[in-house]
């Protein structure tokens, strides 16, 4: 995702989101099992409960004015789980830490621009669910490796 999606148009919103929020998901239950470290644990059981909740709820009123929702995650969102899960120990923490990273920054931008949906049930989500995504994005900012850029942690993985 270079880029974020106008997400004032509701269907957009809807797909980015849904994706982006199962993706959130996927990759907590996976921390879940391979870190090793208290906080990266923590943290994902946090980013299960919350976007798990607010998956359900955009779901809600998504069916409710029949869009569509998507079951699965798609290429790219495979793609990172595959390549976060491919590591282990400190570097899979730190790898992962950098990834909630980035996915909130693009998550709230995301969000920001859905509160001038046109579907006023979608502003209304995209408004109420802003704090908390704030609230992990600050999270996330302070767990292992999260402050180290993938580009300068990249030469010490290679060694």
């Amino acid at each position: 995702m270079a880029s974020v999606p106008n997400a004032a148009d509701p269907a957009t919103f809807v797909r980015t989101a849904a994706l982006g929020g199962m993706t959130e998901v996927e990759l907590a239950k996976l921390a879940q099992t391979k870190s090793q470290d208290a906080s990266v644990k923590k943290f994902a059981d946090q980013m299960v409960k919350d976007h798990g909740k607010a998956n359900k709820e955009l779901a809600g009123i998504a069916s409710g004015k029949g869009m569509k929702v998507p079951a699965s995650l798609d290429s790219e969102h495979q793609a990172i789980l595959k390549k976060i899960s491919a590591r282990s120990g400190s570097d899979f923490d730190a790898a992962y830490s950098q990834q909630m990273v980035e996915d909130h920054a693009k998550t709230i931008a995301l969000f920001e621009s859905a509160q001038t949906s046109s579907d006023a049930d979608l502003a209304a989500f995209a408004k109420k669910t802003l704090p908390t995504l704030k609230e992990h994005q600050q999270m996330a900012d302070s767990l292992p490796g999260a402050t180290r850029s993938a580009d300068a942690a990249a030469p010490a993985h290679r060694q």
